[in-house]
């Protein structure tokens, strides 16, 4: 019978194998549980009904001393003529509240409690407090008998009934307050001592839950470090793998980007380098025109030496080709500005965290950096690029993972344009509009090859490349895909036709959800 219940139920219940500690562990956890919370709740129960006796007994201690004092009131008022009413019913209400509370104290019942609420207290057990009760009772009692004709008698207190009340509350009220403050120390020193002892079962409980937790704790680091063990030598090798091809995919745009700029850096140089001869030709000729001017001021016969001179340098050629010359030199370093410009824009240098940025001049940096491709090649036409730009707003991005991504995406339809080889008109077109006030929407499309419709799924899984072997490492649109949709809760979908062309779509929240 055991063996087949055995078999019904998973091995792990029986305390078995790896999982053994485990459920030892919770077992006793739940032993220790109960064995704070059982006690906790049955001392709280009893520190709760302390509180109440405290109170109580404390009360007592007022109500005697006001029952002596109404007595007196009562006497002084007769002595003076003056209305009784009022004392009293003071006297009625703390003899009732006095009488009720002793009895329920002694007995156990139902009394009002100081916020004038009916409250249950249980009869005493403690010997020593039902001593003191007895002896309250005691004195208590006659001088019930005492106060009665003083409260019963509304219109004229009797003088005899009230001189014998006075006189027994002289000799005995120091003695009942005394007897009342006993009851309450010695409710105190009881609900001290239980709160004591609550304390050491919980300090026990929670050393024992401790020791238990680090039991517990013991075993599993040394089943993790045995874990982790195994599979630590497979961990490193898929990091140093993964470190390797991130390296290789930032190396891959880093050189596309460089080669870039140094093209276009050496095309605005190029544009001031050869000049400066020319320059520095003109400057001398033209210097040395100017000294034989001033030397002709003083001597007429230089007129004809000047003329040979001017002809000789040929001025008339200088006055057109130097202005064309400066110009040159002008436009160059324009278009040298414009680059570090375009790359300041695009790098976004030491910058991590959100910030506001115009789309558009991020976008056009990109197409300055990569200028350089989209020239026309000896064997294919220039790129034409199309831009139909909305009014957008400001919008707050991880700038530099942003650029990245458009830089994907621009270079792989480059790559797309270039291995189609149009005979005419290969274009990229870049449009962008405001979606729902709070989106904005970019499309890149170009008329390159297409992505075969098989492959379409995979495009930005990690490592899928359709690239010949060191043109791509399958990276570029994954992380693409991470910037745009994890970083930027954003979303990107691809649209591609195989001969046709291929439209990268993309929307993204003006604000970053960061």
């Amino acid at each position: 019978m055991i063996a087949k219940f055995k078999q019904i139920l998973p091995t792990y219940l029986f305390f078995q194998g790896k999982y053994r500690i485990i459920f030892l562990s919770a077992a006793l956890f739940l032993c220790f549980d109960l064995g704070v919370l059982l006690p906790n709740f049955l001392i709280s129960s009893q520190l709760k009904e302390d509180a109440i006796i405290i109170n109580l007994s404390g009360r007592q201690r007022m109500l005697s001393q006001r029952i002596a004092k109404t007595i007196l009131q009562l006497q002084i008022a007769t002595q003076t003529q003056k209305k009784i009413t009022s004392p009293q019913d003071e006297l009625a209400e703390a003899y009732k509240q006095f009488d009720q509370t002793l009895r329920g104290l002694k007995l156990g019942k139902t009394v009002t409690g100081s916020d004038g609420k009916p409250v249950f207290i249980s009869a005493i057990e403690n010997p020593k407090i039902k001593n003191l009760l007895t002896q309250s009772e005691a004195i208590w009692n006659p001088y019930k008998v005492k106060i009665e004709p003083i409260i019963s008698s509304r219109n004229k207190i009797p003088q005899q009934s009230l001189q014998d009340a006075i006189v027994y509350s002289n000799e005995n009220n120091l003695q009942l307050l005394n007897l009342m403050n006993q009851i309450t120390t010695e409710q105190q020193n009881i609900s001290n001592q239980r709160t004591y002892t609550l304390q050491i079962i919980q300090a026990a409980g929670l050393c024992l839950a401790l020791i238990n937790f680090f039991i517990l704790l013991f075993h599993t680091l040394k089943n993790l470090t045995i874990s982790d063990n195994k599979f630590q030598k497979a961990l490193n090798k898929i990091e140093k793998t993964q470190i390797q091809l991130i390296q290789k995919e930032k190396m891959c745009s880093l050189g596309q980007l460089v080669a870039g700029i140094s093209h276009e850096l050496n095309n605005s140089i190029n544009f001031i380098h050869p000049n400066l001869p020319h320059v520095h030709q003109y400057m001398t000729d033209l210097l040395k025109l100017i000294e034989l001017y001033e030397k002709s001021h003083f001597k007429v016969d230089k007129e004809i030496e000047i003329k040979i001179f001017t002809k000789l340098i040929d001025l008339d050629f200088i006055k057109s080709d130097l202005p064309q010359v400066i110009k040159s030199m002008e436009i160059g370093t324009i278009r040298s500005r414009d680059i570090v410009l375009s790359l300041r824009t695009f790098s976004h240098l030491g910058e991590t965290e959100i910030k506001k940025v115009d789309i558009h001049k991020n976008i056009d940096s990109i197409l300055m950096i990569l200028h350089s491709r989209f020239n026309k090649q000896l064997d294919s036409p220039a790129m034409e690029i199309i831009k139909k730009y909305d009014d957008l707003p400001l919008i707050e991005c991880y700038a530099s993972q942003l650029n990245q991504a458009f830089l994907n995406i621009l270079t792989n339809a480059i790559d797309a344009l270039e291995a189609k080889q149009l005979a005419e008109s290969p274009q990229i077109s870049i449009t962008t509009k405001l979606v729902e006030s709070n989106f904005i929407f970019i499309a890149i499309a170009d008329n390159g090859i297409g992505i075969p419709k098989e492959n379409q799924q995979q495009i930005f899984d990690p490592f899928f490349t359709t690239k010949p072997v060191g043109k791509g490492t399958g990276l570029g649109l994954s992380i693409t895909y991470q910037i745009i949709v994890e970083e930027h809760k954003g979303k990107i979908r691809c649209f591609s036709s195989p001969e046709k062309g291929t439209e990268f779509q993309i929307e993204i929240p003006i604000q970053v959800i960061s």
